[in-house]
Parts: C-alpha cells; sequence; structure tokens
C-alpha cells in the first residue's frame, strides 16, 4: 500500500572499539504518514546489533543482523552495507 510521505526515524547509537572497529546499535522505524500515527500493532520498529569496520583510508563495512520489535516488523535481517569515502 502506498502511503505517500512517512514519520520513519532512525539512529545510531555506537562506540569506538579499536581505531579500526566500532560497535554500536541501530534503530529503524516507521511510524505513520505523516496525517496520523498507525496502531502500534501496524507500526514497525527494528533494532540492529551493528560492527563498522575501517578496513581502509577510505573504505568501511558496516553489518547487523536485526531484531524486529513489533508483528509488523520483519523477524530477522542481515544487512551489510558497504561505503567509500570521497574527497572533493
Amino acid at each position: 500500500m502506498n502511503q505517500g510521505v512517512v514519520f520513519s526515524p532512525n539512529f545510531k547509537f555506537s562506540y569506538d572499539l579499536t581505531p579500526k572497529a566500532t560497535g554500536g546499535l541501530e534503530y529503524y522505524g516507521s511510524v505513520c504518514p505523516v496525517t496520523g500515527f498507525d496502531a502500534v500493532s501496524q507500526q514497525q520498529h527494528q533494532i540492529f546489533p551493528a560492527v563498522d569496520l575501517n578496513i581502509a583510508p577510505k573504505w568501511e563495512i558496516n553489518f547487523g543482523l536485526d531484531v524486529g520489535l513489533t508483528g509488523a516488523s520483519d523477524y530477522l535481517i542481515a544487512k551489510m552495507i558497504l561505503g567509500y569515502r570521497f574527497n572533493f
């Protein structure tokens, strides 16, 4: 179903474990169209324990395993992001 514009808060808390590794928690949510909040059972709330690895000066890998917190959330998601730092 197309909801148009939605309120989807996301945040990350992390801590540098070593100069090359960071551990943290990432939150992703989808709670409502901007016209009004959905019922809690229809909202999506997910927590990812995640690790960032700075594998080279310009390269980073982020990976995590999701835990869905509501019935509308996916039960389990594995994610990986490969990042490259650009210099302008």
